[in-house]
Order: structure tokens, then sequence, then C-alpha cells
């Protein structure tokens, strides 16, 4: 055995085997790097690690029987040992291992170097017109997956090829050590001729995927290519040519690719990292459809979403992600439109996420869901447990990911409603690192902003948002409510008009509406009045606007009585209280405010909206009218004590000053109402802040201070603001004044 390995080391096989291994390495390493860049498909680099692979034994078994002489190549065993030149043949050979090894070894530190200072400059790149992008550090790979093509004019092939991008965003999202930037960044850009380096350097990555998809007949053709940011190079493409039901097949064998080309085995991770288990083809399908329509966020699509979801629940019973998003569709349908009944929204989710959540270990995105479907039941039934458990399935949601953008969002609104500005934030940021361009929390951290008193940071991010997605409703009717908010209620008409050529709906209608009413404007929300049957199925509130512009209290009772009979909606049952209150009809109030609010009977305040607060002083004002003095004593001394309306609540919500003035007049203490009322900014206070929409001297939570001068000079500069801001809007000054501060800040008013 001795002389075998002696002879093995004379006739230089190691320092072959070597020198061939380091040498085909770098071949390999120059054909990934430069083939995709002449256009030559993945068989070619394939067949060449194949070669190579195949030569290494016969490179070894040539250098055992053939040797390097003086005269040439010759057989091993013609040459005579004593004019052998192997020795000089292996130094050769030593310096040619030594020269390939620096070589890998300068290629290997110059690609690590390379990553590391792109990922470093993406952290440091900032997107024109949003916050700093961050990156993880410890991310060397990154991507971001661009909306796939649809190459035909369908919708449903558009939002086909949506969802299949947003699917494989997420396959990939489970590779670990891959950043994967979110799906409202990357859908920004669809549509967009933009140059990749640009977009890789807005969002801060490495690699860009992107594609097409084409049917035909019962054919699909998917087409993927990865590309490197910093040169452009496609480190891979492919082409699948399927039947229309293999959808999550071409998923899995696209991200795997990705994967691959990535190195993902250097980060621990397999070439395929995600193995899908759906049962029916079409049910997938159908969802992908789905995730694309509830990601617009319009009405119109959303009411889509829901009924492909419940048509993948029906084709698949046991997926839960169909059921969590058929719950997700339902309560966007109440929360963000008003489009169906609470009841309804609330019976509908509640129904489809418990059959989710029994049916497997729930995912984060099902933890979430679950949250989002108790914060509905929280908003709708004034419900502190329900606020807790939603409080609690989110935070078990981020335990299992704690990038779960949803969570993360969703627990960001819930810290606003409890007055948590700066945790609000702290969420909401934590989302704009995964997704820089994501909409929901871009505009939760402008109310953040706007709670902790930095008003201008809370605009400017808005306006950047219009400037950026001037299709997207949403932001306007964020803009509407700050400026409402700030006093400024022809600002918000303006902002809520906007919304409303986008993305017509019955809530906002109907906010439009109280701003027209509150102005005077009959013609304009009787118009109103008009649009909200249409894009409510047909509820007519015509009748009831009629009545308020008429100031026939009686008809507004009955109206709005009729109509929370008809559709639930918890701002009709609060005006009818109101109305009643206007006719001395104190005992119906009551009524009509304890059933809305049945945690107003405990000893705490357990959970009420902002706006539902200036309700709670109108009970306690009904009970002493009706000789309940005690019971309005509980209610005032409950309000007052529950921090909902402390100076720290005041700070954040200015419009909440006035209904601590008026829980003082309902107690009985003029002096401390009067003090308080004397140190409010009207210029900066919300007008008409009453589901009634009217002016502080006609509700009856301030008897007690109508005939108080400090409380007539107040009403006057209130009614003054009112017919102000009325004539700037109707001038087109508001206008004027708003684009002006738009493009103060280097933005464009969208149009």
């Amino acid at each position: 055995m001795g002389r075998f390995f002696d002879e093995l080391k004379r006739r230089n096989i190691v320092r072959v085997a070597v020198a061939y291994v380091v040498l085909g390495w770098i071949v390999i390493q120059l054909g990934e790097a430069l083939l995709p860049g002449f256009g030559a498909p993945e068989w070619v680099f394939k067949t060449l690690v194949l070669f190579l692979a195949i030569g290494f034994p016969f490179a070894v078994l040539f250098a055992w029987a053939f040797e390097m002489t003086p005269d040439g190549i010759k057989k091993t065993r013609d040459v005579n040992l004593a004019t052998s030149i192997t020795a000089s043949t292996g130094r050769k050979l030593d310096f040619v291992i030594i020269g390939a090894l620096a070589v890998a070894l300068g290629y290997f530190l110059w690609e690590r170097q390379g990553l590391v200072d792109r990922v470093d400059s993406s952290a440091q790149t900032t997107f024109e017109d949003v916050d700093e992008v961050s990156t993880d550090a410890s991310a060397k790979y990154s991507i971001a997956v661009l909306p796939f093509v649809a190459m035909s004019s369908s919708e449903d092939d558009e939002f086909f090829a949506d969802g299949l991008s947003e699917e494989l965003l997420n396959v990939l999202a489970k590779i670990e050590g891959l950043k994967v930037v979110g799906r409202t960044s990357t859908f920004y850009y669809k549509g967009k001729n933009e140059d990749l380096r640009t977009i890789a350097d807005a969002l801060g990555v490495t690699h860009i995927l992107e594609g097409s998809v084409r049917r035909s007949g019962s054919q699909i053709r998917v087409t993927a290519q990865l590309i490197k940011a910093d040169d452009g190079f496609h480190v891979w493409s492919e082409t699948y040519d399927r039947a229309d039901g293999d959808t999550f097949v071409i998923q899995d064998e696209i991200s795997s690719n990705v994967a691959r080309a990535l190195q993902a085995e250097i980060l621990g991770t397999p070439t395929r990292p995600v193995v899908l288990n759906e049962k029916s083809l079409e049910a997938h399908s159908l969802y992908l459809i789905a995730q694309a329509a509830i990601a617009q966020r319009s009405l119109k699509n959303t009411r889509r979403a829901r009924d492909l979801y419940a048509q993948a629940s029906v084709l698949d019973p046991s997926n839960p992600k169909y059921l969590a998003g058929f719950a997700t569709a339902v309560s966007l349908q109440y929360w963000n439109f008003r489009d169906i009944t609470s009841d309804e929204a609330i019976s509908e989710a509640s129904g489809a996420i418990e059959k989710a959540l029994e049916l497997e270990d729930p995912s984060a995105d099902t933890l979430a869901v679950a949250g989002l479907v108790e914060e509905l039941r929280a908003l709708t039934e004034n419900n502190q447990l329900a606020k807790e458990q939603a409080l609690k399935n989110y935070q078990q949601a981020i335990q299992k990911d704690p990038n779960n953008v949803l969570a993360l969002q969703w627990l960001g609104s819930i810290y606003l409603d409890i007055n948590e500005p700066a945790k609000a934030r702290e969420n909401f940021q934590k989302v704009v690192d995964l997704d820089p361009l994501n909409t929901l929390s871009l505009t939760g951290l402008a109310q953040a902003s706007f709670g902790m008193g930095l008003y201008d940071e809370a605009r400017l991010h808005l306006f950047k948002m219009q400037s950026l997605f001037p299709e997207l409703g949403m932001i306007y009717r964020y803009l509407s409510d700050i400026e409402y908010r700030s006093g400024r209620l022809d600002k918000s008409s303006f902002w809520i008009s906007r919304s409303l050529d986008v993305d017509p709906n019955p809530f906002e209608i109907y906010v439009a509406i109280l701003s027209y009413t509150i102005f005077g404007w009959a013609d304009e929300a009787l118009n109103a009045a008009d649009r909200y049957k249409k894009s409510s199925d047909g509820v007519d509130i015509s009748r009831l606007v009629q009545a308020r512009l008429d100031m026939d209290f009686e008809a507004v009772a009955m109206e709005s009585k009729e109509l929370y009979e008809e559709i639930g909606e918890a701002d009709f049952a609060a005006l009818s209280a109101w109305a009643d209150s206007m006719i001395d009809r104190c005992d119906l109030a009551i009524s009509t405010l304890e059933r809305q609010y049945p945690s107003l009977k405990g000893e705490t305040i357990e959970y009420l909206a902002t706006d539902d607060l200036i309700n709670v002083v109108l009970l306690a004002h009904c009970n002493s009218t009706m000789g309940n003095h005690r019971e309005a004593e509980r209610l005032i001394g409950t309000l007052l004590a529950s921090g909902l309306i402390s100076d720290r609540a005041i700070q954040i919500n200015r419009g909440l000053g006035l209904v601590r003035v008026a829980a003082h007049a309902v107690a009985g203490d003029l002096r401390q109402a009067l003090s308080e009322l004397e140190e409010i900014e009207i210029d900066s206070m919300p007008l008409a802040i009453s589901a009634i929409a009217l002016p502080v001297d006609k509700l009856p939570v301030f008897d007690a201070l109508y005939d108080k001068e400090p409380f007539r000079k107040y009403a006057m500069q209130e009614r003054y603001q009112i017919a102000r801001q009325a004539r700037m809007l109707a001038a087109g000054e508001t206008h004027q004044e708003i684009e002006a501060k738009v493009n103060a800040a280097g933005y464009a008013l969208s149009n």
C-alpha cells in the first residue's frame, strides 16, 4: 500500500486532481456570471458543469497512465525512471495550483465584498418621496418581486398575475436569511417603466424577480427572470408551460430556482423551501385573484375578493387561508365602506375565522385576521373584552412571525385607538422598514405623528402619499380626518371629495353629507344622498338629510331610527338620540344610548371610540333632565376618571377638550367648564362635534352655559368659522391654500 501511495505522489496524481478542481471551480464561477449576459439559456451552464464533472475521473486516469517528457506525452510504463521529469512537472503543477487558488480567493473576496457594499449602499438609499428604507444588515441577499405582467387585456388574467406574484413573494419570504420587500412597495411599480437599478435602489435590494403570464386556452405560460440589480445581469431565467391548473407547481419551481440562484444553500435553506399541498387547483387560482383584488382596497374589489374567497372555500373547505381571506374581506366591507351592516359583518367574519382556527395550528396570518375580527366586534359593540382579545391575537401572530405585516399594522391601529401614538408609530415603522411603500402603515405613521402633536410631519407623510398614490382614496380620507380634527372643515371637505372621486362608498359619502349640512349647502347634501343610495344597494337617506336641513328633529329621529333598524349603522342610532333630546324626549334618547353602549352601565368605561365620548355626556344630560341625578353624576364621574378626556388625551385629540367642557357643564361645575372653555383656541378646534352636526349653542349638553358670556363668545366664533370656511371652499380659496401647502412641501397636488 505504501508503494502505491508513493507512486501516486511520483506521478503527480494528487496535484492534477487539486489543480483540476480549483480550475474547474473558476470556470463554473465565470460561466455563472457571464453566460446570462450573453443571453445563453440555462441548459448551457448545466451542460458546462456536467462536462467538468465527467472530465474529472478522466483527468485523474490520464495523469496515471501518461507522463510529460522532453519528447512529448508518453505512456508512463514506457518512460525510464532515470530520465523521468515528474519532479519538475510537479513543481510546475504546484505553481498552477497556487496561482489558481490565488485567483479563486480573490474572486471569493471580491464577490463577498460586492454583496456587502450593495446591501450597505441600499441601506443608505432613500426613496425620493418616502422615508428612509431600513435594510437588514444580516441579510446578504435581498429581493423584490415585481408584479408579473399579464400578456392579455382580461381583468381576471391581470389579477391572476398579481396573485401569482404575491404568492411567490410569500414563498420566498420563508427562506431564512433572505430579505423580501413587501407587496405594497413592489406593486407601486406596476405598469411603470422604471429602470431596474432605480427600483432596486429605492427598495434597498440586490436582486429583482420579474416575469410575465400568458394564458392560451387551457394552457398557461409563465416566464420569470432573476436579475442582479447592480449590473443588470440575468442570474437565471426560465419559461414554464403548464396546464392552467398547475399554478402552485409553477410557483414552487420558480421559488426553488430563485433560491438556488441566490445560493440559498449558503444560508442553510434547501433549494425547494416550501411544499404546497393545495387540494384544489381551481380554488387556489380563485384565491390568487382574490388576493390581488383585496389589495386594491376599493369597494368594488373588496366585494369581488369576498365572493372569490367564498368560492375557493366551497371548493376546498379545509384550507384556512381561504376562510381567513373571506373574514378579512367581510370585515373591510364594513370597516372601510359601511357596505354591509355591523351584524352581518360580525356574524359572517366570526363564523369564517372560527372555522379557520379549528382547521390547524393557526398561522401568523390567521391569528392576525382573528385579531381584526375581534377589533371589529370591539368597535361595533363597544366591547372591551373583544379589544383585549384582538391585542392578544396580534401579539401571538407577531410571536410566530415577528415580521408579519398584517399583525404589526393592525396592532398599530389598536394603539391609535387607545391613545398610545408612540407605540403605534413604532409598529407602523417596523412595517415600513419591511415594506417601504406600505400605504396602510404610512398613513398610520401620519396618524401617529398627529397624535404626538407632530402636525406638520403628519401632513407631510400624507402629501407624499397622495403624490405617489393618487388613485388610493384612503389617503384623502386620512387627510380629511386630520384637517377636521385641526378645525379646518373646509379642507376636510375638500379632501373627502377627492376620496369620493376615486372610490365612492357609503361611509365617506355620509361624511361629505355632514360637511355640506354644517355649511348649509342643501343642494350638495341632497345630491350626495342620491350618491349614497347608488353606492349602498338602494339605502335611501334623502328624507333624513332633508329633515336635518329643515331642522325637523322629530322627522330626523324617526328616519334615523328606521335606518338604524335597516342597516345597523351606529351613527344613525346616535343621531336619533340627539334628535330626541332636542325635542324633550330624553327618555327615548336614554333607551337608545343605553342599548348602543351597554358597557356604560358598569363602574368603568371599558371601551369607547373617541368620537362616541360626547354621546356619554348626552346620556348623562338626559338622565339629569329626567331626574336621574345620581346616574348622571355616576356617568360624568366615570368619564372624567377614565382618562379618556385627560389632559394627555386632549393633547392628542383637541376636540376632546370641548367634550370635557360639556361634562363639567352637565355635572354643574360651571366655573371649571368656563375656565377650560376660555383656554380653547377656536381656530384649531373641530367644528360641530356631535352626530347631529349642529353648532355648540344648539346642543343640549351645553344648556347650563347658554347665558354665559364666554360660551356665547365661543359659539359666535364657531359660527363665524363655519361661515368663513364655507365661503373659502366655495370660492376655491381652500383649494389654492392646499395646493400651495403641498407644493411648498416639495410635492404636487394629485389630479
